[in-house]
């Protein structure tokens, strides 16, 4: 004898969460999301901001409401300047929320 599907039995309760907003309420409550936003920004910089500028780019780092380029070359430095709405437009269309509202430029430290 076969049993009949009954998808009201299958149903969640109302106050039950999916595995993904569990997820995103324990990143919050354990203020892990800033550091998953910065891992996740590293990994896919070359994909947001395309391989000439990933190549010149020393280091990059979110710091709230800002994002901080360490730049190798001043000629790139110079030119993303003007740039700097664009990438942080591009970042937020990554990150799928609007995080970034500051674009701060800086020379890379070099080590002697």
């Amino acid at each position: 004898m076969r049993r009949r599907y009954d998808s009201k039995k299958d149903k969640r309760d109302s106050n039950q969460e999916s595995l993904g907003q569990v997820i995103e309420r324990m990143l919050s409550v354990y203020r892990l999301k800033g550091g998953m936003r910065q891992v996740n920004l590293i990994n896919h910089w070359q994909e947001i901001v395309g391989p000439a500028i990933a190549a010149k780019t020393d280091d990059v780092e979110l710091r709230g409401e800002r994002l901080i380029i360490r730049m190798t070359s001043a000629a790139m430095k110079h030119e993303l300047f003007y740039q700097r709405q664009d990438i942080a437009n591009n970042v937020n269309r990554f990150l799928q929320e609007e995080v970034v509202k500051e674009v701060d430029l800086q020379d890379a430290k070099i080590s002697r």
